[in-house]
């Protein structure tokens, strides 16, 4: 049954374990970023400083991605995961602390905010990484696929909850809730079981030589390499619309519980793609799935941008979270087949940079347009960006349309024997 519906990952009990973990720091981060920007728009007043903040809570992940790659390479997912929601629980914590005391200085919330993006960004590989340490190869694209779902049923759950916490009390409350459920799950992660990390021949502690290395196979394999710089545009202007939503809930009229629909809807989307997704990646093959889910976000992103009330604009957001997690499960199952063992932590990190990590430039010029026009604006614009990328990377790279993975972890369709030589 489980392997009918594309969700066979759940049958390995390590995975099971790590599935739930998951859902809870999941849902955190979504109460996290409504807290958080419901309290830095409270304390401002300005769509700009919003973005700005979340800029630079979000700029390790833009500084120290590859280097996250390289250590998970090194120490191994499970132990870095750990260790990251254990430490980002901590500062949450103080963070929600801070935010209840009167008069909270800006500089102290974007501070405690900007180590709890270090903390998260020392795990950020290891999340899609660790599905090769808990199922077996041909079961990675649905591991993968089910860590996407989970990312949505806690925007789903999250949001909705992140919505009335900051609707009915201060948003330091909210980030307190985002705290435990962030640090909790660490203990579970800690016990899983997983293989020992294997030292490969010439590794050392150099820090920049083996993220060179990672760059250079990337460039060696066309579509590799085309894959990698197509994250670019949804990760520089798409994903941006998370920092954008408080604003537009203020734009439209709607507060905080209509900041919660909007994570809401976005969730069920991602929900619904992400149940489907082993299956339409196995049906129509993975390559063909990066390019519909983006188009399927970019759709939605035009879409709410030209939304004349909510009415619209909250079923939009469904087709963005759809979108983006079609795209992003068969990118990353696609990427992980294509690298060897030695690599895939760091060829993972150097996508997640591209895509994740490029968030908070987005934030940072959403805000500014934001401010100078409007968040549905933006929303629109980014949509037609990503669907002319999309497009750039079909003309460059074709072949990657005809792309997928098959059951026994291999690659299959118009890939050359000289893309897969290392």
């Amino acid at each position: 049954m489980l392997d009918r519906l594309g969700l066979n990952a759940l049958s390995y009990g390590p995975f099971r374990a790590w599935f739930g973990a998951n859902l809870s720091t999941n849902a955190s981060w979504f109460i996290y970023s409504a807290g958080f920007g419901w309290l830095v728009l409270g304390l401002t007043g300005s769509p700009a400083t919003v973005g700005f903040a979340y800029f630079i809570s979000g700029l390790p992940q833009l500084l120290l991605t590859l280097h996250a790659g390289l250590l998970t390479d090194r120490f191994g997912a499970r132990r870095l995961i750990a260790i990251s929601f254990a430490v980002s629980g901590t500062l949450l914590f103080a963070l929600g602390i801070v935010a209840l005391v009167p008069g909270t200085p800006l500089w102290l919330v974007i501070g405690l905010a900007l180590f709890a993006g270090i903390s998260q960004t020392l795990g950020g590989p290891g999340y899609i990484a660790i599905s090769n340490d808990l199922v077996p190869p041909g079961i990675v694209s649905s591991a993968v696929s089910l860590t996407f779902l989970g990312f949505n049923v806690g925007r789903i759950t999250g949001g909705l909850l992140g919505g009335i916490l900051v609707a009915a009390f201060p948003a330091g409350w909210a980030l307190i809730v985002a705290a435990l459920m962030q640090g909790l799950p660490s203990l579970v992660v800690w016990r899983l079981r997983t293989a020992p990390v294997e030292r490969h021949a010439g590794s050392s502690n150099a820090m920049v030589r083996p993220l060179v290395e990672a760059a250079m196979y990337a460039a060696r394999l066309p579509s590799l390499g085309v894959l990698l710089l197509l994250a670019i545009a949804p990760g520089a202007v798409g994903l941006s619309y998370n920092y954008l939503l408080p604003v537009a809930a203020k734009e439209f009229g709607i507060g905080g519980e209509g900041l919660g629909a909007l994570l809401a809807a976005t969730g069920a989307g991602g929900l619904a793609a992400g149940l489907g997704a082993e299956r339409l990646m196995r049906s129509y093959g993975h390559g063909a799935m990066v390019f519909v889910g983006l188009a399927t976000a970019a759709g939605g992103m035009i879409a709410f941008g030209l939304a004349p009330s909510p009415l619209i604009a909250i079923p939009a957001m469904s087709f963005v979270g759809g979108g983006f997690l079609l795209y992003g499960a068969a990118s990353l199952s696609l990427i992980q087949a294509l690298s060897p063992a030695r690599l895939r932590g760091r060829l993972t990190s150097l996508f997640q940079l591209l895509y994740w990590g490029l968030m908070p430039i987005g934030g940072l010029i959403g805000g500014a347009v934001a401010q100078a026009t409007s968040a549905r604006f933006m929303m629109g614009a980014s949509g037609v960006i990503i669907m002319a990328a999309g497009a750039l990377a079909i003309m460059a790279r074709r072949e990657i349309a005809y792309l997928r993975v098959g059951r026994d972890g291999a690659m299959r369709g118009e890939v050359r024997p000289a893309d897969l030589a290392a």
